[in-house]
């Protein structure tokens, strides 16, 4: 099981600008096609990966660069960082184009991140961000910039990852393309709830709702579904709220996206808490917490913890009160933590650079 930031680089690694009309024959469509798998339906993407390998002696320069861009996000996607790594260094040492070189740069800082290597993920995102002035392709701008607003935001340094996502979604707004838009405004709302501006949040989800589900990019639609549900209980909805959420659910569970579906497990157990279901919100806060990605992603394990705590002292269960209340502040204490030695990775990284 892959952590959430690396099942999120589904669509963030490569945002490129895909032909809808496809030539059965021709190379450039085929890539297409594989960079259009890959951000919908990453198995199907890793097989026809595969099937194009075959014809690797017949790529011209430019197409070899974006099929070894895309086999390296397919390598990412299987947790193969190692071999994704060896081919985007082998990459970056012989290709001349610096739209090639920032899109690689911004792999590996995405390869490092997925992995913890906070530092190399940090001086990588900035080579690329250093050229960004020299690239030509919309293509590779659009990658960079997605790619710093999506590693900023899961290292919590959301100040940076604002700048980033705003000129992400200026970039993207100039084509108007609503696969690109989908996760724009996803990333903006995001974002926007980890400021708390819920108002702006909502209006970021609106439009991204709308974008993923008309350019057919299901997992942000049940995502930026799940968040808007959230946002928008009252008590005159919250029957309605909550029923939305189970039926997301499920479409998580049928997809067997295990991430999404501990966090809608979350999102579920926080609405019956506000609604003073605690027992049902135990119920689904332990289902959350039991699973597997929990132990590892700790705003997972934050909430979860946060939700039980809260429900058995509302139940007066005070040593499951306890418990779970000092499994939170250990919890809180371990991600302060991770953020001042994130800081500090960031801060050697950029003394390095200079």
């Amino acid at each position: 099981m892959r952590p959430f930031f690396t099942k999120l680089c589904i669509v963030m690694i490569l945002l490129s600008v895909v032909s809808e009309a496809f030539a059965v024959q021709s190379l450039e469509a085929r890539l297409d096609e594989a960079q259009q798998l890959l951000t919908s339906d990453p198995k199907a993407g890793s097989e026809y990966i595969a099937d194009l390998e075959l014809l690797q002696k017949q790529f011209n320069e430019s197409q070899y660069s974006r099929f070894i861009l895309y086999k390296s996000h397919s390598l990412l996607m299987a947790g193969d960082y190692q071999q994704a790594t060896t081919l985007l260094n082998n990459l970056l040492e012989t290709s001349s184009s610096p739209d090639v070189k920032a899109q690689a740069y911004s792999m590996l800082a995405v390869i490092y991140a997925s992995n913890s290597e906070f530092m190399n993920a940090f001086i990588n995102i900035e080579k690329a961000r250093l050229m960004l002035n020299d690239l030509t392709e919309s293509r590779a701008i659009k990658t960079v910039l997605a790619n710093a607003a999506t590693i900023y935001t899961e290292v919590g340094f959301v100040d940076k990852a604002y700048e980033y996502s705003n000129s992400y979604l200026k970039e993207v707004s100039k084509t108007g393309l609503e696969k690109e838009l989908c996760y724009a405004y996803f990333n903006s709302g995001n974002i926007e709830v980890q400021l708390q501006s819920y108002t702006k949040a909502k209006d970021y989800f609106v439009e991204a709702s709308k974008n993923c589900k008309s350019s057919g990019q299901d997992l942000f639609f049940l995502l930026a579904s799940q968040e808007l549900a959230s946002i928008n209980l009252t008590d005159k909805n919250s029957k309605d709220s909550l029923k939305e959420l189970e039926l997301i659910q499920d479409k998580f569970q049928s997809i067997d996206w295990d991430i999404g579906e501990v966090n809608g497990f979350i999102k579920i157990a926080d609405m019956l808490l506000k609604l003073k279901k605690n027992k049902e919100a135990v119920k689904y806060a332990e289902k959350a917490f039991a699973a597997e990605t929990t132990n590892s992603y700790l705003p997972h394990k934050k909430e979860a913890t946060r939700i039980l705590a809260t429900a058995y002292s509302n139940l007066e269960n005070n040593s499951k009160a306890i418990e779970y209340y000092q499994l939170y502040i250990d919890t809180e204490r371990q991600i302060q933590l991770q953020l001042k030695q994130r800081k500090m990775a960031y801060f050697i990284a950029m003394q390095s650079m200079k």
